[in-house]
């Protein structure tokens, strides 16, 4: 179903423990407050499911979310999976946030493209980057304690 709204496609960038989910939250609640809706697309949670078993039956560390192979392997699914439910959603006419780092698809400009990202030409895309210290991201990264920071925690100097 193709409306003729015009959603927005928000992307809420930045590298682990910068406040993505944070500030996520935050605004959506001030949205939901002022009666508008909006998806998330959070996507670790997209991928939660499938990502963690992949990952074991390739031999790998199931919570790894930043090693070489999980690049390799693993994270372009996890990004193409959340694009293409946001598709859905946006072509319902539901505006879509999106709180990861997208740090490929922002380095090759694909963010910046409807096209690219598969959504209908009118989606208004915008982006919000979260930058912090290095050690206030470190700091958080090992207060929250998510088993899938582990690995970048343990080649934090690499």
């Amino acid at each position: 179903m193709h409306t003729l709204s015009h959603t927005t496609a928000l992307f809420i960038l930045g590298h682990a423990g910068t406040g993505k989910s944070f500030l996520t939250e935050h605004f959506v609640g001030q949205q939901q407050a002022q009666g508008r809706a909006w998806c998330v697309l959070d996507k670790d949670v997209v991928s939660e499911i499938w990502s963690g078993p992949f990952l074991q039956a390739m031999g790998q560390d199931p919570q790894d979310r930043d090693s070489p192979f999980f690049k390799e392997k693993v994270r372009d699914l996890e990004y193409l999976s959340t694009l293409r439910i946001a598709r859905d959603q946006l072509e319902l006419g539901l505006n879509v946030i999106f709180p990861a780092p997208w740090s490929r698809e922002l380095a090759s400009s694909a963010l910046f493209s409807n096209q690219v990202l598969g959504f209908l030409q009118h989606t208004k895309l915008r982006h919000v980057w979260l930058e912090l210290s290095i050690s206030v991201r470190r700091e958080r990264s090992i207060k929250r304690a998510d088993p899938r920071d582990q690995w970048e925690l343990d080649h934090w100097e690499v």
